[in-house]
C-alpha cells in the first residue's frame, strides 16, 4: 500500500518525503527512487517526542507532502537487557510502532484495512486517532461501492480509497531487491490500481488539515568548530540515514565521499572515517584487492584516529568476509571474520551494554539499535596486532573497537543519540549527561 501511493502521488506530481516508523536503513533506495527524495526514518522507541518532532520538520520541510508509513499494533519489546519500562516512558511507543509517532508530531492517520471480497469481509477494530481507511487487497473492482459503504455506515471513517489484490505485482514486490529503484512498471501498475479508486486530493486535504509540529533547536547538539569527515559510498556501500549526514552538517561538517572500491586512499584533511552499511559480500574480491586504500585504513586507525563503521562495514573491516565456500580477505582492523549468513532475519531491536568507555559513551551506557542479521561475528583463533588496544564493546560480541576505531552490527540513528554526534564531532558530551544512549 505504501508504494503505491507514493507512486500514485508522483505520478499527480506531488514531492513526497517518506519516513519509516522505525529507524532501520532498508529499502531507502527503492524509496528514493518512487519519491526523488532519500527514504527517512522516525522511530519512537529511539526518539524523545522532541526529536521526533525536529527530525521530521526537518526532512519534511522540501516536500509537498510527508508519508509515515509503519503499523499500528506494536512489535514486542526486545528479550533480555534493562525492562522496558525502565528505558521507556508511556508515550514513547515500542519498537516500530506508530500511534506514538503520530501523537508527536500531530499527524492524522489513514488506515490500510485488508479485504477480499464481500462475502468474508469481516470489519476491523479501529484503534484510536484513524481518521480515513483505505481497503488493501480489493477482489472484484465491483463490489468496491458495497464496501465503501459499509465501513462508512459501521465504523464512520472515510474510506478514501482502494488498492486491487493483484498477485503477481505484489509478489514481484516481494522479490525486489532492497538495494535497487523499482521496475517503472511495477510502481505504474500499483499507482493506476490505487489512482483508479482513491480520493487523492481528498488524502492532500486530510494531510493539510494538521498544522507542522514546532521543533525545539535544544533537542540538537550545539555546533562547535569545522570538522571534516570523510564517508564511502560507492557499489558496495552507502547505506546512511540522511540525518545523520545532514545532522552532522548542521554542527560545522564537510562531508566528503570516498570509494573503498575505487580510491587508493582517504580524503585529505578529514577529522573523522564513516562506512555505512551495504553490500561488500557482492564486491568482496574488489575491496579486498584495493591494497592502497586498505593500508590507508590501517594507517588511519593505528595513528588513533577516530572511524565509525556499522553493519557491511564492519563486516569489511575484520580479517576475513566468510562468504559460503570462500574466504575473503578484508582490512583485517578487527579481531574477527565476519560470516554472512545465508537465510537472515530481519534487523532486530536489541538493547546493548558497552562494558568499556569508548567512541560510543561511557563503560555502562545503554544503547538501543536495529541489530543487522545478514552477518555474524566470529572471534579470531589468534589474537592480531595490538591485542591490548582492540576487543569488544558488548559483551554479545557484537560491537568491536580497535584504539578509536569502532565496527558495529548495531545500526544507531544519530539524531538521537546526542552524546555520540558531540564526541564523533570532538565537541565533548558537557550538557548531555543522560546515562542511556538511545534519545531518553
Amino acid at each position: 500500500m505504501g508504494i503505491a501511493l507514493l507512486a500514485a502521488m508522483a505520478e499527480k506530481g506531488v514531492r513526497v518525503q517518506h519516513f519509516r516508523s522505525w529507524a532501520c536503513p532498508i529499502g531507502t533506495r527503492a524509496i528514493g527512487g518512487l519519491t526523488g527524495l532519500p527514504g527517512r526514518h522516525l522511530d519512537a522507541w529511539l526518539m524523545t517526542p522532541e526529536v521526533c518532532r525536529s527530525v521530521f520538520d526537518r526532512g519534511a520541510r522540501s516536500a509537498d507532502l510527508a508519508v509515515v508509513e509503519g503499523a499500528i499494533e506494536e512489535i514486542p519489546a526486545p528479550a533480555g537487557g534493562p525492562s522496558y519500562e525502565d528505558l521507556c516512558v508511556s508515550t514513547c511507543g515500542r519498537p516500530g510502532a506508530l500511534l506514538p509517532l503520530a501523537d508527536a508530531i500531530d499527524a492524522p492517520i489513514i488506515a490500510a484495512v485488508p479485504c477480499d471480497r464481500l462475502d468474508a469481509f469481516h470489519l476491523p477494530h479501529l484503534v484510536r486517532g484513524v481518521d480515513g481507511i483505505v481497503l488493501d487487497g480489493l477482489e472484484d473492482r465491483r463490489e468496491f461501492a458495497s464496501m465503501r459503504r459499509m465501513v462508512e455506515l459501521v465504523l464512520d471513517r472515510p474510506v478514501l480509497g482502494a488498492l486491487e489484490a493483484l498477485p503477481s505485482a505484489r509478489e514481484a514486490l516481494r522479490v525486489a531487491r532492497r538495494d535497487q529503484a523499482l521496475d517503472p512498471r511495477l510502481a505504474s501498475a500499483l499507482a493506476r490500481s490505487l489512482g483508479r479508486f482513491s480520493d487523492l486530493d481528498a488524502m492532500l486535504e486530510l494531510a493539510s488539515s494538521r498544522p507542522m509540529p514546532p521543533s525545539d533547536p535544544a533537542a540538537l547538539p550545539p555546533i562547535g568548530l569545522p570538522f571534516k569527515v570523510a564517508y564511502a559510498h560507492d557499489d558496495a556501500f552507502g547505506d546512511y540515514f540522511p540525518d545523520t549526514l545532514e545532522l552532522l552538517e548542521t554542527l560545522g561538517a564537510e562531508l566528503v565521499e570516498f570509494s573503498p572500491l575505487s580510491d587508493g586512499d582517504l580524503p585529505p584533511g578529514v577529522d573523522l572515517v564513516m562506512i555505512g552499511c551495504g553490500f561488500p559480500d557482492r564486491f568482496a574480491e574488489e575491496l579486498s584487492a584495493n591494497a592502497c586504500l586498505i593500508a590507508a585504513l590501517r594507517s588511519w586507525v593505528c595513528r588513533g584516529k577516530p572511524l565509525y563503521a556499522e553493519g557491511g562495514g564492519c563486516a569489511y573491516l575484520g580479517r576475513f568476509m566468510k562468504l559460503g565456500d570462500r574466504d575473503v580477505p578484508g582490512v583485517g582492523l578487527f579481531p574477527f571474520d565476519a560470516a554472512l549468513r545465508p537465510d537472515p532475519e530481519p534487523p532486530a531491536p536489541v538493547y546493548r551494554t558497552l562494558c568499556r568507555s569508548g567512541l560510543l559513551g561511557p563503560g555502562g551506557t545503554v544503547v538501543r539499535g536495529y541489530h543487522s542479521n545478514r552477518w555474524h561475528l566470529r572471534p579470531a583463533p589468534e589474537p592480531g596486532d595490538c591485542p591490548a588496544q582492540s576487543g569488544y564493546l558488548t559483551a554479545e560480541r557484537d560491537v568491536a573497537y580497535r584504539r578509536n576505531a569502532v565496527g558495529s552490527l548495531i545500526h544507531l540513528h544519530l539524531a538521537a543519540l546526542p552524546q555520540v554526534v558531540s564526541s564523533l564531532a570532538g565537541l565533548g558530551r558537557r550538557g548531555f549527561a543522560s546515562p542511556t544512549i538511545g534519545g531518553r
